[in-house]
């Protein structure tokens, strides 16, 4: 499991809305002094983000919670929604130059493939469980 600490901000119908602070990795790095990425974390700044999750604890407004994901609904929510599009994308891009050998045609067709992969990519996640696995799930309250 995957846990992140995040604080209630409201408490509606039975659901929970959550707020978490984006933490750069910057932190823990020993080359952070000389890495363009650091120094983008500290003009970017640590923003927040909010998402609800189910009421299954005896929580009020302000509490700290831990919410948890699992690591294999993670992985496979990441290839599904960020590799299946480019592969296809790819996939119809390839077919379309090696059929029609123009540029256009080409272009056209990997962007067509990626508006099909976006449709197989919602189709798949609403008809499978996977949707509801990769959802955050309330584990404990912070003392």
């Amino acid at each position: 499991m995957i846990e992140e600490t995040a604080t209630i901000v409201d408490i509606k119908d039975g659901k929970l809305l959550l707020e978490t602070q984006r933490q750069s990795t910057c932190q823990s790095c020993s080359v952070k002094s000389g890495c363009g990425t650091s120094t983008i974390a500290k003009v970017v700044g640590n923003r927040s983000a909010q998402f609800v999750v189910n009421k299954t604890l005896d929580v009020q407004v302000g509490d700290r919670v831990i919410v948890a994901i699992e690591e294999n609904a993670l992985v496979q929510g990441s290839l599904l929604i960020y590799l299946l599009p480019i592969i296809i994308m790819l996939v119809f891009g390839v077919l379309a130059e090696l059929m029609f050998s123009t540029e256009l045609f080409t272009i056209l067709s990997a962007v067509l493939g990626l508006l099909v992969s976006i449709v197989t990519v919602r189709t798949v996640l609403s008809r499978s469980g996977l949707k509801r696995s990769i959802q955050p799930q309330l584990v404990r309250r912070v003392n």
